[in-house]
């Protein structure tokens, strides 16, 4: 019988939960409700600044920052998903029954839209990375034809389009039920699988060899690959006086890094799932905290290694600055001025 499908009524809002164990759902609380929603609020303010930083005049200029700003603005909208998703969905636990109304209703739109952003994200990070192999390491013609502004918008754009293309599928895949809350015995929602995703061919061919296939290893080796090739030459030839290609070099090592989690847990839950499934639960929310960590560091590795990053960004810091006194100076010349002209009048 389906879990779905109880003829005594609803369910109690338990029924799809991983784990009722009491250390799992504390260690859920600290990971997912508190220490990911620290790191979220701060991955939020800092790539508000890398999208004005490299959107500006001085930096749009660039391919690089055209794909670095779709990053960040990839990332910062998979942050906010993440904080619905997980932060949201630890609290709603422990916090009053309006939260389990509005998990319950807003997941279903929610999660496929994290995940084409999660997809963007990753493919955003490579083409950053290509962009800085050619840059680096191919002849100065190539990247006069491949590395422009021009060329960079229409990547971005026509990989935007695949990637939720690719994320139609998870449209399909939750649905929020109705249930019982066993805190308050009131009416709530509890989101559950569909037969869709519960189907074994479908989970086959989606999860077991397009995810591994363009989410997890082919993503990753690709990177790991133009990293190598971009070290070396910059190891050899040096990477330029105005080049921020080092701290590329980190996002993608950071990038490579946080997301091996995933890949773990993925395999696991493909080939040790029932064996591994108290241990793949802690795994989980460690590799969602691990991409929302990565969302965030970005921009505090291109405010330590970026050069040309940390000018612009001064630059927009001190701006509003700079206006207020001018507009101040501006007042006070012209209130001077004008007790000036009343002096002289009544004398």
């Amino acid at each position: 019988m389906s879990l779905l499908a109880e003829p005594t009524g609803p369910p109690f809002c338990n029924i799809c939960l991983a784990s009722t164990e009491p250390s799992y759902q504390l260690y859920n609380m600290a990971v997912s409700g508190i220490v990911l929603a620290i790191v979220g609020f701060i991955g939020l303010a800092g790539n508000f600044l890398v999208i004005v930083v490299y959107t500006s005049a001085e930096q749009k200029i660039h391919s690089t920052s055209i794909y670095l700003a779709a990053l960040a603005a990839s990332d910062f909208s998979m942050i906010c998903t993440a904080m619905f998703l997980f932060v949201l969905e630890a609290w709603r636990h422990h916090g009053p029954p309006i939260l389990a109304h509005l998990y319950g209703s807003g997941a279903p739109l929610i999660f496929p839209l994290g995940a084409m952003f999660q997809t963007t994200s990753v493919y955003f990070c490579v083409a950053a990375a290509v962009d800085c192999f050619i840059s680096v390491v191919l002849p100065a013609s190539v990247k006069e034809i491949c590395c422009t502004p021009k060329r960079a918008k229409v990547t971005v754009i026509t990989l935007t389009v695949c990637c939720f293309l690719y994320n139609i599928p998870h449209f399909f895949e939750i649905q929020a039920i109705p249930c019982i809350d066993s805190r308050f015995l009131t009416e709530s929602l509890q989101i559950c699988p569909t037969e869709i995703r519960m189907d074994p061919v479908y989970y086959t061919i989606y999860y077991t060899y397009m995810y591994t296939t363009f989410m997890a290893v082919g993503p990753l080796l690709l990177l790991v690959i133009l990293n190598i090739l971009v070290v070396s030459t910059v190891l050899t030839k040096g990477a330029g006086d105005d080049s921020d290609t080092v701290s590329l070099i980190l996002v993608v090592c950071l990038f490579i890094f946080c997301n091996f989690t995933a890949l773990l847990v993925n395999f696991l839950e493909l080939t040790l799932y029932d064996q591994l499934k108290g241990v793949i639960i802690y795994l989980v929310d460690m590799s969602n905290l691990l991409v929302v960590i990565n969302c965030t560091a970005n921009f505090f590795v291109y405010l330590i290694f970026g050069a040309s990053f940390r000018r612009t960004l001064k630059q927009f810091l001190l701006r509003d600055r700079v206006v207020s006194e001018l507009v101040y100076t501006q007042t006070t010349e012209s209130a001077l001025l004008a007790h000036n002209m009343k002096t002289a009048e009544q004398c």
